[in-house]
């Protein structure tokens, strides 16, 4: 049986799995090198939200490249495949090795989370928040450096519930405060409490909270205090304690300023040991006396408060359990504040002003992933709060940005003649299809999707392409009850032929490109396909009608005159450069 081929790369094992994709090893022949490829699973390239969730993961990769985060090598698609090559990392997970060895000492902790925060760092400067940072997500190389990986998860709006399928215990002994509470936002500090979740799991061989239940899980990151580290391992510098403890701030802004300052401070606890600090501040925490020193000095160091240990919960029903009703007092209170003064919407608006007030100078790339975070921001907006005060602009934001987010899979569809369900959506493929097929090239404009990226010219006739666009832009509005995927796909086919359309009437061909489709109408209707001939000369003139140009305004008088069956003469190259009469003769029917 001959080895599977995707791309360039012949696949060799499955090393991975996910709720989303499949992780292969393979081998990239021309220079032996081994890859891992992350595959979509088979059949979800067909679900507009996973695909997109995919392909926003891939545009992530793409923009980090850092030592401790997991390179990209590119992707493709492949059959109904949609697939991309990254670094294979051959030394297991960090969750691997706390498996084996249940706990790191602490010189191992303070390297772990140096590397982890220089990570976080390039991330978090790049605009990007992990969200879901654990030690199943950290790889391990061979000659010991971590690699930051799987970056699928970012916002992913259907797993925000408390239930959602595919969350495990694992994922939510790290989820910060925010991340539980809707309407509060996500931000670098959200992935430094994961860290410092990590951290203390690190040195101390458990997560900070321990329990089967998720949603009791979920209140302890809310309401309680974990125990100190150096109540669970003397040994540690009270150092690296107190950082810890103020990672894992409930609120964000006690936290430490940013991944630097953590990577910093972790820097420094090293020194403080080796001068002999941390050793006797953690001797104080214990409860021992400090070597050498008097009774009557005065100790320099905070005095720890020790966190309480939680009582052992009695064998009583679930319902008249504290965690339940608990979690029934708290949705209560927070139900109640939210239907007097819902919390977020602030936050949401003035997320998606900032992203979508991205400066137009900026690179092209920096451009499209702001307009997908805002389109985030905005769908979230518009399922937490469908009748808020921004809900016209988040709809407005949406539709704005989904149809060029549709463009990539509608493309690969109509490379692959796919079977498409929507009848609409297939046709819309086609005419991707053609448009390509015809020599036109469309390219995204993420900052204003009507205006043209191009040089200015226009290599083929545009006018075929944009009657097809013109038709399905009505077929699409005519559509009673659309769904978002409909709609999207409507304002795209309006997005292809405005941008065709101003080419059109910039270029110095348009005289060219306008006669040469006004004698394929003229040959339909001589050759006795009238109707063919009307629809062209229908469409120019309704589409032309107001240009303020001598060219447009002579053809909007011919396509007028002869779709209503008046002899009328194709405008010549001397006559456009005149103004038409004010009311354009046609000829006499009876010469």
């Amino acid at each position: 049986m001959s080895a599977r081929q995707i791309g360039p790369f012949i696949l060799d094992k499955q090393i991975g799995v996910g709720g989303m994709g499949i992780v292969y090893s393979a081998l990239y022949p021309k220079n032996n090198k081994t890859v891992a490829i992350k595959v979509l699973a088979p059949g979800l390239i067909s679900d507009p939200k996973l695909l997109k969730r995919f392909e926003r993961e891939i545009e992530i990769l793409r923009r980090l490249d850092h030592p401790n985060i997991v390179k990209y090598y590119g992707g493709g698609i492949d059959g109904d495949q949609r697939w991309y090559a990254m670094e294979y990392i051959d030394g297991g997970s960090l969750l691997g090795v706390l498996k084996t060895r249940t706990r790191l000492s602490w010189e191992q902790t303070v390297h772990v989370g140096r590397q982890v925060s220089s990570a976080l760092e390039h991330a978090h400067n790049a605009g990007i928040v992990h969200r879901d940072l654990k030690p199943a997500n950290l790889f391990l190389s061979k000659k010991g450096r971590l690699k930051l990986g799987d970056f699928g998860i970012a916002r992913d709006t259907e797993a925000t519930a408390l239930t959602a399928a595919g969350k495990t215990v694992g994922t939510y002994a790290y989820m910060a405060p925010e991340q539980i509470q809707a309407g509060f936002p996500i931000t670098g500090k959200t992935d430094l409490y994961a860290l410092g979740c990590l951290l203390y799991e690190t040195v101390v061989g458990e997560t900070p909270f321990q329990s089967d239940n998720p949603m009791d899980m979920l209140m302890q990151h809310l309401n309680d205090d974990p125990y100190n580290v150096c109540e669970k391992v003397p040994e540690c510098p009270i150092w690296l304690d107190r950082l810890i403890e103020r990672l894992l701030a409930k609120s964000p802004d006690d936290r430490p300023h940013d991944a630097l300052a953590v990577h910093t401070e972790l820097g420094e606890i090293r020194a403080k040991v080796t001068a002999g600090v941390g050793a006797a501040m953690a001797d104080t925490v214990a409860g021992k006396p400090v070597s050498g020193k008097k009774s009557n000095e005065k100790d320099e160091s905070p005095k720890k408060k020790k966190k309480k240990k939680k009582k052992k919960k009695a064998n009583v029903p679930f319902h008249e359990q504290t965690w339940f009703l608990a979690t029934c007092l708290t949705v209560l209170i927070g139900a109640t504040a939210w239907l007097l003064r819902p919390p977020g919407e602030d936050a949401y608006h003035a997320a998606w002003q900032e992203l979508m007030g991205v400066s137009e100078s900026g690179q092209p790339e920096d451009v499209e992933y702001a307009r997908r975070e805002a389109a985030e921001k905005a769908d979230e907006y518009l399922t937490t709060f469908p009748e808020g005060k921004y809900a016209d602009e988040a709809g407005q934001i949406s539709d704005a940005v989904h149809p060029l987010i549709l463009e990539t899979p509608l493309k690969r569809l109509a490379k692959r003649d796919a079977e498409i369900d929507s009848p609409f959506k297939a046709q819309c493929a086609q005419a991707v299809k053609l448009e390509d097929e015809e020599g036109l090239k469309y390219v995204i404009n993420w900052s204003n999707p009507e205006e043209p990226v191009s040089d200015g010219t226009l290599a083929v006739n545009p006018l075929p392409a944009m009657q097809r666009w013109k038709t399905l832009i009505t077929a699409g509005r005519a559509i009673k009850t659309p769904d978002d995927e409909t709609r999207w796909l409507t304002i795209l086919c309006e997005n292809h032929h405005a941008h065709f359309r101003q080419m059109l009437i910039e270029s110095p061909d348009a005289y060219q490109f306008l006669r040469e489709r006004m004698e394929t109408a003229e040959k339909f209707f001589a050759s006795g396909k009238q109707m063919e001939a009307v629809k062209i000369w229908n469409y120019t003139a309704s589409e032309f009608k107001g240009v303020q140009s001598h060219l447009f305004t002579w053809f909007y008088h011919y396509a007028r005159n002869r779709s209503n069956e008046a002899r009328y003469p194709i405008p010549t190259k001397e006559q456009v450069k005149e103004p038409p009469p004010a009311q354009a003769p046609a000829e006499d029917s009876s010469s």
